[in-house]
């Protein structure tokens, strides 16, 4: 049987859940009903658990997601605030492409399941934010690291540079399933009117969601090829460059911070 993928969509700050399925259906269902107590039991949390649920989200954005308007004809009504929809907004619009992203990757393993069984191993042994699927499509060498050129998904591929030493140990040739990994530190970010030009690792795409802490930011993006992309970069680069979530960026990604893995 064909290898099946599937992920379900966690959205986190730090080590902490800010959302996921089962968080975004509350919300959503308070947005409906504008009935905590009925929304809680529809989305299969207790009464107290739907309220300490919001307060840990509320938390972690710093903004109210929920105003309750108390009393008046037919009882009290309990809503969504802009910060609370704008968030139920980005998650779906990041869901979106999740799956899209899911469906392509199913698209390219084909009938590889035992070796990305494997590789999933690895993925759950690294602490980099970005790890992606791939197959190697081209080798170059040169005369200190070789080139390897990755194929992601149908429209997307990328450029790792690594040592000879490191090829010959993985044992790396053409046609073989590598993992990509990149830390969400090393990936750059200028805006689409940047005069900057980075001749391999370009990929333009949309924030979907900013998280902002004491001094670093942590920008959620979609790709237009569907590669969803964890990077954090420093409060002063968000002011600098107006970011805010659904700006249109460029992202540059050095091919020598581009780190492979292969079943072992």
């Amino acid at each position: 049987m064909p290898l099946a993928l599937d992920a379900e969509l966690t959205l986190r700050h730090g080590d902490a859940v800010l959302a996921n399925r089962k968080r975004i259906e509350l919300l959503r269902q308070i947005g409906l009903t504008e009935n905590l107590t009925k929304a809680a039991k529809i989305a299969g949390y207790s009464y107290k658990g739907a309220w300490d649920t919001i307060d840990q989200m509320t938390q972690l954005t710093g903004d109210r997601l929920l105003e309750r308007h108390a009393g008046g004809k037919g009882g009290g009504r309990t809503r969504l605030t802009e910060r609370g929809k704008q968030l139920l907004k980005n998650f779906d619009l990041i869901s979106a492409e999740h799956e899209r992203f899911i469906q392509r990757l199913n698209r390219l393993a084909n009938d590889l399941e035992a070796d990305y069984a494997q590789l999933t191993d690895i993925a759950m042994k690294t602490s980099a934010r970005n790890q992606f699927g791939a197959i190697i499509v081209a080798m170059l060498q040169g005369p200190v690291n070789d080139e390897i050129g990755l194929q992601l998904n149908d429209n997307l591929r990328l450029t790792a540079s690594i040592t000879h030493e490191s090829c010959r140990e993985l044992q790396l040739n053409i046609g073989a399933k590598v993992f990509a990994l990149i830390k969400a530190s090393a990936i750059k970010i200028t805006l689409p009117s940047a005069s900057t030009v980075h001749g391999v690792n370009q990929l333009r795409g949309q924030i979907m969601l900013l998280m902002r802490g004491e001094r670093r930011a942590e920008l959620q993006i979609t790709t237009d090829d569907g590669l969803p992309l964890v990077i954090t970069i420093d409060n002063s680069v968000i002011d600098a460059l107006q970011l805010a979530t659904l700006s249109r960026v460029n992202c540059y990604v050095d091919p020598s911070d581009v780190i492979l893995a292969v079943a072992a």
